[in-house]
């Protein structure tokens, strides 16, 4: 395990970095935390991860006011060239998917090949905050996570990633993550990008339905599109040995070998401050 103190534009930052290879750079959704990533980690033993709680979000500083989106792009950019990195992958899953193609579209040079996963070129307001307050238990509609019906429901699925210790529980974050997209859409911007892209999407995705991945392999144009059947919107989590296993096929398709990584992966903590 490494451990170092960095300052990314006066903010200070819980990143982690683990194994050894080709640079991996995973990029979480709303409110998501390093250790979502752990069972898909276990999984990449051809190449370094770098992940991170983004500002607001776990262990990293909440910001003063809600940054937007191209801002996060520009930290994660910084935070690349201190770690003396020029060039890698980027793995962005829902929210992290927006940020990832946002990074992808101010910093190109940097990035070497684009993964979208669950995501879309918005604009869209992933959670509403109605559903937050329902999340959290204090609107008055809440109800029970097992009830018939609400088992797809945009807080079931938030109570889902909590339960699993995939997410936050500081509404603030949630409210800075979905500030950041106010307004924002690549759409008219996709176009530029040059990356190979592997996109990957649930057929059973109630939150980003499968057409968004659609929209976006028709406006990229090095795409590849992947969808998962039978899977929903944490996919990466609850598949994650198909996910590398697709991920890492679209990287080496002539490459067949078995995946080793130590389970110490979820450990290895790199914290900036």
């Amino acid at each position: 395990m490494t451990t170092r103190q960095l300052t990314i534009e006066n903010l200070q930052l819980n990143v982690s970095i683990c194994g050894q290879g080709r640079p991996l750079l995973l990029l979480n959704g709303l409110g998501g935390l390093i250790r979502t990533f752990d069972p898909l980690r276990e999984e990449l033993g051809d190449y370094m991860t770098i992940t991170l709680d983004v500002p607001g979000v776990g262990e990293s500083q909440m910001p003063r006011w809600p940054m937007r989106l191209p801002r996060h792009a520009d930290v994660i950019a910084e935070m690349l060239k201190q770690l003396g990195i020029d060039h890698i992958d980027v793995f962005g899953v829902s929210w992290g998917g927006a940020l990832a193609q946002e990074v992808a579209l101010r910093h190109p040079n940097m990035v070497r090949r684009l993964i979208l996963a669950a995501t879309s070129a918005g604009p869209v307001v992933l959670v509403k905050p109605a559903d937050i307050l329902e999340f959290f238990g204090k609107s008055k509609s809440t109800k029970p996570y097992r009830q018939s019906g609400t088992r797809n429901s945009i807080p079931a699925l938030l109570r889902f990633g909590a339960v699993k210790g995939m997410l936050s529980l500081n509404p603030r974050t949630y409210y800075y993550q979905l500030a950041a997209l106010v307004g924002w859409t690549s759409l008219l911007r996709l176009f530029r990008l040059s990356q190979r892209t592997l996109i990957l999407a649930g057929d059973r995705d109630t939150l980003i339905h499968v057409y968004n991945a659609h929209i976006l392999r028709r406006s990229i144009r090095r795409a590849e599109l992947q969808i998962m059947k039978g899977e929903g919107h944490f996919f990466v989590f609850t598949s994650a040995k198909r996910t590398a296993q697709l991920l890492d096929a679209a990287n080496k398709p002539a490459e067949v070998g078995k995946l080793n990584i130590s389970r110490a992966c979820g450990t290895c903590l790199l914290k900036s401050a």
